[in-house]
């Protein structure tokens, strides 16, 4: 029993130490404030952006903003810092010269240069080792957003400048851009910059074809699972909804999962007819290339949500434990229902059906 709470123990200990050699950080070297207007953005050569932690659905939500930086400063050298998990969504990004992920060699090697100015996304949480890489740029400018803040802290001891916080709920995606707004970047494109190679559609094409998938372009891509039970609609509603498709003759249902998601595959599969394609294990950057040859993405509340608006692929989302109008992509060809009594079995699979229907049918009007 003693091993069992060692862990809590040790974590509150940690934290505590932390917001210890913060508040004294704070008290004794907190940078000096900048004025934003007495800047000469002129100088600004090589810009550090992080965003190494939180999920990879909140990293696509800030590339409208990097996007934004990167037209701000059409001629500076932009290094992106993420972690080996965030690199699949990273990797190609049309907006940075260069990828560096945390703790790698390159990383290093990367870090070796004196950066002009480092922005830190700490738009959903709070990330000290986001503000010690800040620090650790030799940045004599950082951006980051007034809050959140380390625990028990009034302000960010590591940032020279303070982008405000604007208390009205707002999509994430202009939490991102506030941030890079207070230093004149801004852009009324919304859409997630993520590009994929030639060789990645090809590859994942032919993955594709051997498990049965020969009709690229005529499928309904599911994805059935979420590490949070509160977030997963119920398997034998979703095969409701897949099976009504499935009825209409003109759509394959393909199934995607993720690693521990077998049992619940298997439930699926037994209550499906016809049988759907079953896609193998794959890594994020072929799910990408394959839910772009779908007509429609049908998922919970995760990060493939925010894949298939990467590219371009209509979805429909079950959410109960966030609000959609903060979380989810914009634009019409992402509907997502929200059980608003926290409830995710209270969305009904007629009402779930039809939005799926009148997207399936939207695209066959848009399409050439």
């Amino acid at each position: 029993m003693q091993g069992a709470s060692e862990g809590p123990v040790w974590y509150r200990l940690e934290k505590k130490l932390k917001t210890w050699a913060i508040q004294q950080l704070a008290r004794r070297a907190q940078r000096k404030a900048v004025n934003v207007e007495h800047v000469d953005w002129s100088n600004i050569r090589r810009i550090l952006v992080v965003r190494q932690h939180d999920q990879f659905g909140d990293f696509l939500l800030t590339t409208p903003a990097i996007y934004a930086l990167r037209r701000q400063f059409p001629k500076s050298f932009i290094s992106l810092v993420v972690r080996p998990y965030l690199y699949p969504v990273a990797q190609n990004n049309p907006d940075v010269d260069e990828v560096l992920v945390f703790r790698s060699a390159g990383f290093l090697r990367g870090m070796i240069r004196r950066f002009d100015l480092a922005i830190v996304f700490n738009t959903v949480s709070h990330s000290l080792s986001s503000d010690l890489i800040a620090r650790l740029s030799r940045a004599s400018l950082v951006l980051g957003p007034e809050t959140p803040t380390f625990d028990h802290c009034a302000t960010n001891p590591f940032y020279t400048l303070v982008s405000p916080v604007d208390s009205a709920v707002k999509h994430q995606i202009q939490r991102n851009l506030d941030v890079v707004r207070h230093i004149g970047a801004n852009t009324s494109e919304t859409d997630y910059r993520f590009t994929l190679k030639d060789a990645e559609h090809r590859s994942a094409a032919h993955m594709l074809s051997e498990h049965g998938g020969d009709r690229i372009g005529r499928m309904v891509a599911v994805h059935f699972g979420t590490g949070d039970v509160r977030k997963r609609y119920p398997i034998s509603m979703l095969a409701d909804v897949c099976n009504g498709i499935a009825r209409r003759g003109q759509h394959r249902i393909l199934l995607f999962q993720a690693p521990g998601e077998i049992e619940l595959r298997n439930e699926l599969l037994l209550q499906l007819e016809p049988q759907p394609i079953s896609a193998p294990a794959m890594s994020l950057r072929q799910v990408a290339v394959i839910m772009k040859n779908a007509d429609l993405l049908i998922c919970n509340d995760t990060g493939v949500l925010h894949l298939s608006a990467a590219v371009g692929t209509p979805s429909l989302s079950f959410h109960a434990t966030s609000d959609p109008a903060v979380w989810k992509p914009p634009a019409s060809r992402h509907v997502a229902l929200y059980a608003s009594d926290g409830e995710i079995s209270s969305i009904p699979v007629k009402k779930a059906l039809s939005e799926a229907l009148h997207l399936l049918e939207k695209g066959e009007l848009d399409s050439p």
